[in-house]
């Protein structure tokens, strides 16, 4: 067992030693009502956590509530004993794992995954940023020099417009800073959620090196998915000289540095798609948003303690369609001038209802880095998924994808229309899409 083995395993044993079995995180836990698990077992559920964790069973009850678990937290809100139960169940989700899985099949699905994403990243990356700037992204941190590291994550990547309004806020700030992200400094979710735990500490552990190499005091995260695996877990199990948290907090702290730099802004009423899962986010976004000049935040119902993000993929469509479903036509409902959001999925799932409803999808970064006077970067993915006229899409991401030294061929188009539509969320011209990437595709 290597040491960041032993130490999941301690987190794991030191949950059930402090657990009373009281089954209050099951009584809150939103995904355990929505498959259906009965409440009056609570306690029983909890004793069956406990077996999986101990690795002496793997009980079916508590199996299905394992694999449900989407980070919403609620359970540690709830727990008397202040555990951190989110983490729990991420020990035993592996324990379920490598209890009942094979290690050739758990490795073979990681890699899987990881392959699938890196690939539609780099593609939609390479469509939409220059090669310098991608380069810089997704160097290794060694010969850095800087006093923050701005931690991308992957997948914010195929919505790089994020990424620079981060980039010109830090400037702006006149921070010493620089940016690390892509899929060779990854945060290994896909091995440590398949239970592949030998690849994930390799991905992961040399991504966390990588943030010591620069020399940096604090390593500032986008991706809520890494913010939970290094934040929440690895430094705590290896602690560095670096302190490490979400950008919004750091953003948040600066406010009195931004207001010289605001600019006058037109009169605006805005809602904000909201998660309450990642301590802290929500709030440092409100209060960046409550400094820019003239915007209004609206109040509207909406489901804040689903999940710590709107899953990408495939999963929960029902519940995750009610959700966006519910604060899209909220927006509507109290003339919002504009849905805003908070993180890259949840942005990528929303973006198509501007072509459905009377108001415009931005995220919180494209706002500040407006109310900053730097206009905020054009959003490419919100083009791709309303559709319409892509001419001007296909020539910028022609000169990039020449660039960065990237064909895309016929296959890649089913894949990446697969991934901008297949998604949950609102959708706009999937057509106009994919006959825009035939333009660029190398047969």
């Amino acid at each position: 067992m290597s040491s960041y083995e032993a130490y999941l395993d301690s987190v794991g044993r030191d949950a059930m030693d402090c657990c009373t079995t009281c089954g209050k995180c099951v009584e809150a836990c939103p995904t355990a009502a929505e498959i259906g698990l009965d409440r009056g077992a609570a306690v029983r559920i909890v004793e069956e956590l406990k077996a999986v964790t101990a690795g002496t069973a793997y009980p079916e009850t508590a199996g299905k509530w394992i694999e449900a678990c989407n980070g919403s937290a609620q359970c540690n809100a709830v727990c008397p004993e202040q555990i951190n139960v989110r983490q729990w169940m991420s020990v035993a989700r592996i324990k379920k794992r490598t209890g009942t899985v094979p290690e050739s099949e758990r490795r073979m699905v990681g890699a899987q995954k990881y392959r699938n994403m890196a690939h539609a990243m780099r593609l939609l990356a390479s469509m939409q940023i220059p090669s310098d700037t991608l380069k810089r992204i997704t160097a290794r941190g060694e010969g850095r020099d800087c006093e923050l590291v701005f931690y991308t994550g992957c997948n914010v990547l195929r919505t790089p417009h994020i990424v620079f309004n981060i980039m010109d806020i830090l400037d702006t700030l006149g921070v010493r800073y620089d940016v690390m992200g892509g899929a060779a400094n990854c945060c290994g979710i896909y091995q440590f959620n398949e239970g592949d735990t030998k690849t994930h500490e390799r991905i992961a552990g040399r991504t966390y090196e990588s943030f010591g190499q620069t020399g940096a005091k604090e390593v500032l995260t986008w991706c809520p998915t890494c913010t939970k695996q290094f934040a929440e877990t690895r430094h705590d199990a290896a602690p560095r000289d670096f302190g490490i948290g979400h950008v919004t907090g750091f953003l948040a702290a600066s406010i009195e540095r931004m207001r010289p730099h605001f600019v006058d802004l037109p009169k605006r009423r805005a809602v904000l798609h909201e998660h309450d899962s990642l301590a802290g986010v929500t709030g440092h976004v409100r209060a960046l948003m409550a400094a820019i000049p003239n915007l209004e935040v609206v109040e509207i119902p909406q489901h804040r303690d689903w999940s710590y993000t709107c899953q990408a993929g495939k999963v929960w469509p029902g519940k995750v369609a009610e959700i966006h479903k519910l604060v899209a036509e909220g927006a509507a409902s109290v003339g919002a001038d504009l849905l805003v959001t908070t993180y890259h999925s949840c942005h990528r799932q929303l973006v198509g209802a501007e072509g459905q409803h009377p108001f415009k999808v931005m995220n919180f970064t494209d706002l500040l880095a407006e109310a900053l006077g730097k206009g905020g970067r054009y959003d490419w993915y919100k083009q791709y998924k309303l559709g319409g006229d892509m001419q001007q899409a296909v020539e910028l991401a022609r000169g990039y994808l020449a660039q960065n030294g990237v064909e895309l061929h016929d296959e890649d188009v089913a894949t990446l229309t697969s991934e901008v539509f297949g998604e949950n969320g609102f959708g706009g011209d999937r057509a106009a899409f994919e006959g825009a990437l035939r333009q660029l595709a190398t047969p």
